[in-house]
């Protein structure tokens, strides 16, 4: 069975509208350095990272502390944005309501989500990885697994967190979330239940 720790980017300096070269905040990398004592007792046997530069200082450090280095991935850039839009959060809404909606160049989150299953897909059967990654094409792995939650999950998905998937055959047949406080993954009540408190 292969495992996946998809780690969303810490904190990035929104100020700096380049996709490709927004970097992370000082916030940001006091967050990185977190994951690196969080994740240290996991023994990953390969980085893999999303080319963009957010990710790429996100996933460094922890595979620095492992003594692997990253391969970067363009299949794990995160969905393409038509420009820098002022009205985010309206299109945004708009794709998870219609997961094939997009502004070219853009793309639409079920492309994200094809393009993320690709490379999972590639996968041996017995990796054990980490992943520097990005919000909406985490939450679209998490639409796969569970449809409808996509959304929900994104919506509370934080800077420098931790998701993991376990896959067998093709198939997710574990989701969990990294929680700070007990120090491990557990499965989140909020991902399979979005109504509950």
């Amino acid at each position: 069975m292969a495992t996946i720790d998809l780690v969303r980017h810490a904190e990035p300096d929104i100020t700096i509208h380049d996709d490709f070269l927004r970097p992370l905040t000082s916030a940001g990398q006091r967050q990185t350095q977190q994951l690196v004592d969080s994740l240290h007792q996991y023994p990953y046997t390969a980085f893999f990272s999303s080319p963009l530069k957010r990710a790429v200082d996100t996933i460094t450090p922890i595979a620095d502390d492992h003594g692997l280095p990253v391969q970067k991935n363009e299949l794990l850039v995160e969905r393409k944005m038509p420009a820098w839009l002022p009205n985010f959060s309206d299109y945004v809404n708009q794709q998870w309501q219609d997961l094939t909606f997009f502004e070219k160049p853009g793309e639409s989150i079920h492309q994200v989500q094809e393009r993320y299953l690709s490379f999972l897909y590639g996968l041996p059967s017995s990796a054990f990885v980490a992943v520097g990654s990005h919000g909406t094409a985490i939450s679209s792995l998490v639409e796969a697994a569970i449809p409808g939650i996509g959304y929900h999950f994104f919506s509370k998905l934080g800077y420098a967190a931790v998701t993991r998937i376990e896959m067998h055959a093709g198939n997710v047949v574990h989701l969990a979330v990294w929680e700070p406080k007990s120090k491990t993954f557990k499965v989140a009540n909020s991902i399979i239940n979005p109504n509950r408190n």
